[in-house]
C-alpha cells in the first residue's frame, strides 16, 4: 500500500523558497550598495586629487606669469638701457669727428674766401655757404676740401657760382661771387682713427 503525505510540504517549500529570494535579494542590494558606495568614495577621492593638483598647478602657473612680467620688465629696461649706451657711444665717437671737421674747413680755407654760414645735417652732411673774390678760388676751396679726412664728395648746389652785383645784407662789396657747397662728412674707419691717436 501506498503512502501519502498529507503534510502541506508544497506550502513550505514555497514560504522557504520566498524567504531564500528576499534574503538573497537584500544581500544583492546590500553589496550594490557597498560597491557603488566604493566606487562613489574612489571617484570622489580621485576627484578631489585631482583638483589638488589643478590648483597647485594653478599657483605655479601665477608665480610663473609674475616671473614672466618681471622678466619682460627686465628686457624693457635692458634695451632702454642699450639705446642710451648707443647714443651715448655714438656722441662720444663723433665728438672727435666734429672737431677734426672744424680743423678741416679752417685749415682747407683759402684766401679770399668767407663763409657766411656752415650747418651740419644729421652728423652726414654739411653745407657751406660763402662769398669769394674770383670764380678760381671756389674750385680751389673745392679741390682741398675733396682732398680734407673728414669732408669729401664736396659740389656745388644750385646754379653754382653767382656773381653778385651790390651790396647783399651782410654788407659784403659788389663784384663778390656767392656759392653754396654741399659735402659729406666722411670720418675716417676705425683702425685708421687708432693710428691716429
Amino acid at each position: 500500500m501506498r503512502r501519502i503525505n498529507l503534510l502541506p510540504w508544497r506550502e513550505e517549500r514555497r514560504q522557504k523558497r520566498q524567504r531564500d529570494f528576499v534574503i538573497h535579494l537584500l544581500l544583492a542590494a546590500a553589496v550594490a550598495v557597498a560597491v557603488s558606495f566604493g566606487i562613489h568614495s574612489y571617484m570622489q577621492a580621485q576627484i578631489e586629487h585631482q583638483n589638488q593638483r589643478n590648483a597647485y598647478l594653478e599657483g605655479v602657473i601665477k608665480d610663473l606669469d609674475r616671473k614672466i612680467e618681471s622678466i619682460n620688465e627686465l628686457k624693457k629696461r635692458k634695451a632702454e638701457l642699450t639705446a642710451r649706451m648707443e647714443v651715448i657711444e655714438r656722441l662720444q665717437s663723433s665728438r672727435p669727428t666734429i672737431v677734426h671737421l672744424m680743423e678741416n674747413l679752417v685749415t682747407t680755407l683759402p684766401d679770399g674766401i668767407q663763409l657766411s654760414d656752415v650747418s651740419v645735417k644729421n652728423d652726414q652732411s654739411i653745407n657751406i655757404q660763402g662769398m669769394a673774390d674770383a670764380q678760381a678760388r671756389v674750385a680751389s676751396y673745392l679741390r682741398r676740401l675733396n682732398d680734407a679726412d673728414y669732408i669729401g664728395d664736396a659740389n656745388l648746389v644750385g646754379s653754382g657760382i653767382l656773381a653778385q652785383s651790390s651790396k647783399d645784407e651782410a654788407g659784403f662789396d659788389a663784384g663778390r661771387y656767392v656759392f653754396s657747397i654741399e659735402a659729406k662728412i666722411t670720418p675716417p674707419k676705425e683702425d685708421e682713427a687708432d693710428k691716429e691717436n
